[in-house]
């Protein structure tokens, strides 16, 4: 506290004055009136006092005498002009950060009926009410998205309600874009400070954003920018948390009225954990198990031969049998949603010369679930099919391959046989009856396929780059391979199989191995294909092609977004002319899509969102030991009086002791 009016040594003697003139009136006798009586003996029994009534005379005066000191040394202290040293400092202002990710609803450390936000925000309302009548401050919540509930202010009243309006919500916290709005924000005013409010269970971008921060030059400044003082304050916790980290649902392609469904759990903890997982299938439940885990450990639990009338899938977990609710750590990580994928023909093209009638008759066994086009060399460039196609097979022989070659996912035999053909992986030189040696034999196309003792008359050693899977070898050398290609299409990378071989050069086609690889490779591409698992994370808005959820694109060009509530209303959503819209989901559940026009008008389609991030899950203070520079310190003292000056409130307070003084001089107490 300053005294910016009077000085203490110009206060004190006045006190002192007036200290002495009070007292010495009180000191003065009072004169009392004599009155002649006619017998005096008997008025003064009336009138004699009792020690105990003598005794309470002298302490009233001594009472009254108290409150005129204390009214002197309110004007006194009026006089002086006090003031907090907030309000003399250089005007400040702050920007909070306040990480709203979902672990900051996992329990704080030695409360665990609080959760980390709250105490966060309560750092953030103790900021607050520490500031002066000069300082500014505004509040910036950095969730999966960023948004100010509290802009700049002087008025604390409306930063503390946008305080109260903070939750913690689904993902992580985007920090990068948090703090980069805050010095936006803070540019040309004066005092600027920073302050984070996080837990520390932060992503390596958030992390590596908050670091630039606080070393007080962040990415993209420029060197002469001053540097803005950035302090990070943490609320932790126990790091205990068991999280579904994927859900998903498919169809079997051998049995399209049946699906398969997957759940996994992962013990983000320290410590063995037990829990309970429940899956739903619109309402009734399909599966129960208990799980024990141990630290680290995940589990997947598989549900096989489940209906596909049923479409909505939530999974749940709940504390095993004597285990501490705490253990699952926060809410939105302990249920998951899936849909079951539409049931839609699975397309596939065979471009062929027609010699190939082994090919033909495998694909022919499968055609109760695709939708088999063949097609000659000569129209493998124009024809329509191919637009449409999931899978294209390549079996052409001597002809070359079409320039260019269809978006679609390929399966390609021998592509490097001709030189002048347009081949989608480069051939490294011929093999002369080649043997095939080596397979790897866990990946799915190979499952069951034995290829011992297969006789080729030539084949093609096929030259791999990093990042395919080499599935063939000949002595060491890759004869077949899978690659995945981006194409034309950057939102999804086009799978590539190739084979260095011909089958009409190979005893192949008359061994089991063939169909049983050609159902293998269907099975392959038709799981991987988009919208086999309907599912996105919560996030900012992203874009999802309309032909990924089962909707015709043609002619769409909008669609109707509803939230997973009944009662959430209808988003209308452009869609470009690729088919492609933008979804902003920031709940987990279950969501529907229907399309307004096109080809699809009226089609309803479902998609789950869900956390699905292990980071966001994970409650471990992944920030160290920082500097001492970079930390916030303890919470300020708040200020005691915002906005009047002290002078009006002590002249205030002396005319309530006047008014106290005067009700007790009247009621005869202090006289």
């Amino acid at each position: 506290m300053i005294l910016a009016g009077w000085t203490l040594p110009e206060i004190l003697p006045v006190f002192a004055a007036g200290a002495v003139a009070i007292t010495a009136l009180y000191l003065l006798r009072m004169r009392r009136r004599q009155v002649v009586v006619p017998f005096a003996a008997l008025w003064q029994r009336v009138t004699r006092e009792s020690d105990t009534r003598r005794l309470w005379k002298k302490l009233r005066r001594l009472l009254s005498w108290l409150f005129q000191l204390l009214l002197l040394a309110l004007l006194c202290a009026a006089l002086g002009d006090p003031r907090p040293d907030s309000w003399l400092r250089e005007p400040q202002t702050v920007a909070i950060v306040v990480d709203r990710s979902a672990s900051t609803a996992g329990p704080a450390a030695g409360e665990p009926d609080v959760t980390r936000l709250e105490i966060l925000l309560r750092r953030a309302r103790a900021e607050l009410a520490a500031l002066g009548p000069t300082d500014r401050a505004l509040v910036i919540a950095a969730g999966a998205e960023v948004d100010v509930p509290g802009p700049i202010s002087r008025d604390a009243a409306p930063l503390l309600r946008a305080l109260d309006a903070i939750a913690p919500g689904p993902g992580e916290a985007d920090l990068e874009r948090g703090l980069a709005l805050a010095r936006a924000a803070l540019a040309g005013q004066p005092g600027p400070r920073i302050l984070v409010l996080t837990d520390g269970a932060l992503d390596a971008p958030a992390e590596a954003a908050l670091l630039a921060c606080t070393s007080g030059q962040a990415p993209g400044d420029s060197p002469d920018a001053p540097a803005i003082p950035c302090r990070v304050a943490r609320a932790g916790g126990p790091a205990d948390n068991l999280a579904l980290v994927a859900f998903a649902a498919r169809r079997y392609p051998e049995d399209r009225e049946r699906v398969e469904v997957l759940a996994e759990v992962h013990n983000l903890g320290d410590a063995p954990a037990t829990a309970v997982l429940e899956v739903t299938a619109d309402g009734l439940s399909v599966g129960r198990t208990e799980l024990s885990l141990g630290p680290g450990e995940r589990r997947r639990e598989l549900l096989r031969g489940l209906d596909a009338a049923r479409t909505r899938l939530v999974a749940v977990l709940s504390p095993g049998p004597g285990a501490d609710p705490a253990t699952l750590g926060p809410p939105a990580d302990d249920r998951a949603y899936a849909v079951v994928p539409p049931l839609s023909p699975f397309k596939v093209v065979l471009v062929t010369d027609g010699t190939d009638l082994f090919l033909e008759a495998a694909l022919l066994t499968l055609q109760d679930h695709i939708q088999l086009t063949g097609i000659g060399p000569a129209q493998a460039s124009s024809h329509p099919a191919l637009a449409e196609a999931d899978l294209v097979i390549f079996d052409v022989g001597d002809n070359p391959l079409p320039d260019p070659l269809p978006s679609a996912d390929l399966i390609v035999f021998d592509p490097a046989r001709r030189p002048d053909s347009p081949s989608p992986v480069r051939g490294a030189g011929e093999l002369v009856r080649p043997f095939l040696t080596e397979q790897l034999q866990t990946h799915p196309l190979l499952v069951g396929v034995v290829l011992k003792d297969v006789n080729l008359a030539r084949g093609t050693r096929l030259a791999a780059e990093p990042g395919d899977t080499v599935l063939i070898r000949s002595l060491g050398e890759p004869i077949a391979l899978l690659r995945r290609d981006p194409g034309d299409d950057s939102r999804r990378p086009r799978a590539i199989l190739a084979l260095g071989f011909d089958p009409r050069q190979t005893d192949l086609p008359l061994r089991t191995a063939f169909p049983l690889f050609v159902a293998n490779a269907i099975a392959y591409f038709e799981q991987s294909r988009p919208g086999f698992v309907a599912s996105v994370p919560v996030g900012a808005s992203r874009p999802i092609a309309a032909a990924e959820l089962g909707l015709e694109s043609l002619g769409l060009t909008r669609v109707e977004v509803r939230g997973p509530e009944p009662d959430d209303a209808a988003r209308p959503t452009p869609v470009d002319a690729a088919g492609v819209f933008r979804m902003r989901a920031m709940s987990p559940g279950i969501y529907r899509i229907r399309a307004v026009d096109g080809a699809s008008a009226g089609a309803e389609v479902l998609l789950a969102v869900n956390q699905a991030s292990v980071a966001a899950s994970d409650l471990h203070d992944r920030l160290g030991d920082l500097p001492d520079a970079a930390l916030a310190g303890p919470p300020p003292a708040p200020v005691p009086v915002r906005d009047e000056p002290l002078w009006a409130l002590l002249l205030l307070a002396a005319v309530v002791l006047i008014t106290v003084e005067w009700s007790l001089y009247h009621r005869r107490v202090t006289v």
